[in-house]
């Protein structure tokens, strides 16, 4: 018997490039307020918000500025309304900004104090938006014992604020995912009263790990490497990580080294909260080995291959033309997913798409649709599936009567959609 189907509770998605980058305050000049609707249009869960600090908080414990804040408030509520998650991520590598200079928060009380009232704020401003708040993108100088302080400080103020969401603790050393296995396990002990956190690691194939990839990746299977101890330690702990940040160039070699990590995060929904394909946004040049945003109304193959591990699988239902509407249950492996449908389109015209969305273990698996109205001459027409990767599927065709319509699905080993 094929092991049951369940939707992925993995939050797929990618970081949205724009508020971090160049100098300056001025949008659309110095920085980018970027606009994710092509991502959310593609049904991503997830979109990670990389932001300057001194953009969000020009002085140093002052207030956090208006308008920032606003453009930052329209891009959670859209995300908000395609259902996606958005992370809210200071991207300062363990630095705050005074005065235009970057301090140390780990060396610099100052620092670390306009930091922790950079994080309250943070706190109030969001308390009752659907995101989760990253205390900081990629601290590299200091261990993460040395760290726990400053973000448990920074989680006591954020929930003090009134915050009840996620919060996205990051490893030290860059958020390099590779340091961690259960022989070097994470050493910070966090401390948050809701017990609602994540570890946020990263994922870089090129050899040296840094995603410049100007050296090519040597062997598909780096990812897997560099991965599993980082999942042997989520399972051994009970802490969910948090892929914030990977990707590969769109060549050969990169695009199957990403397969791998794609499928092995998709294989582990136990351990990943989330994952963030990088690199999304306006800005990125054409050359960018990881840019994902589409070149000339072309799909980036990153990010194709991304929306194939984590869209719904479909299938495409009519009724007769002219004739009322069709109720009907889908049924996957004798269990309903979709437990009142009505079937609206008219087999005359473009049909009705259903998402499925599950993750379906290597096997058969048998989809049942079973129509709910009184027997009689209602009918309707199953005319296709796009099970992604299962090239079996083509009996997905006939009509739904009264006795209903089975198809299967045979998903091959190796393999998990």
């Amino acid at each position: 018997m094929a092991a049951a189907a369940t939707r992925s509770p993995i939050l797929w998605g990618v970081a949205e490039s724009g508020l971090e980058l160049g100098h300056g305050m001025k949008a659309g000049t110095n920085y980018l307020i970027p606009d994710p609707s092509y991502y959310l249009s593609h049904g991503v869960r997830l979109i990670r918000l990389p932001f300057k600090m001194s953009r969000m908080q020009p002085q140093a414990q002052g207030p956090l500025d208006p308008a920032f804040i606003a453009s930052i408030k329209k891009i959670v509520h859209e995300d908000e309304r395609h259902g996606a998650l958005t992370v809210i991520d200071p991207h300062g590598y363990g630095f705050y900004d005074i005065d235009g200079k970057p301090s140390d928060i780990l060396q610099d009380p100052l620092a670390a104090a306009d930091y922790l009232d950079l994080m309250r704020r943070i706190g109030t401003a969001f308390a009752h938006d659907d995101v989760a708040i990253g205390l900081m993108n990629e601290p590299h100088t200091g261990s993460d014992v040395a760290y726990s302080n400053i973000w448990n400080q920074a989680i006591a103020a954020i929930r003090a604020a009134g915050f009840r969401g996620t919060i996205v603790v990051p490893h030290a050393h860059w958020s390099n995912a590779a340091d961690i296995s259960p022989k070097s396990p994470f050493t910070g002990h966090i401390v948050d009263p809701l017990h609602n956190w994540v570890l946020e690691v990263h994922l870089y194939l090129d050899p040296n790990g840094t995603g410049t990839y100007r050296q090519p990746i040597a062997d598909a299977d780096v990812g897997r490497d560099r991965l599993s101890g980082a999942i042997a330690w989520s399972r051994q702990s009970g802490v969910k990580l948090f892929l914030g940040e990977t990707g590969a160039p769109p060549d050969s070699m990169g695009m199957s080294a990403l397969h791998v990590v794609l499928n092995e995060v998709a294989a582990a929904p136990d351990v990943f909260w989330g994952i963030a394909l990088w690199g999304a946004g306006a800005w990125w040049k054409p050359n960018y080995p990881m840019r994902l945003d589409p070149i000339d109304g072309v799909a980036r193959p990153q990010f194709v291959a991304l929306e194939d591990t984590f869209a719904p699988e479909m299938l495409y239902l009519a009724k007769p033309p002219g004739g009322p509407d069709v109720r009907v249950t889908v049924y996957l492996d004798g269990q309903p997913v979709d437990p009142d449908l009505a079937i609206t389109a008219d087999v005359t015209g473009q049909p009705q798409s259903v998402p499925i969305e599950a993750m379906l273990a290597p096997g058969s698996h048998h989809v049942h649709v079973s129509p709910l109205d009184a027997p009689g001459n209602q009918k309707a027409y199953l005319l296709a599936s796009t099970w992604h990767g299962v090239p079996d599927s083509q009996d997905a065709f006939g009509v739904i009567d009264r006795g209903g319509y089975t198809f299967t699905i045979q998903v091959p080993h190796g393999s998990a959609r």
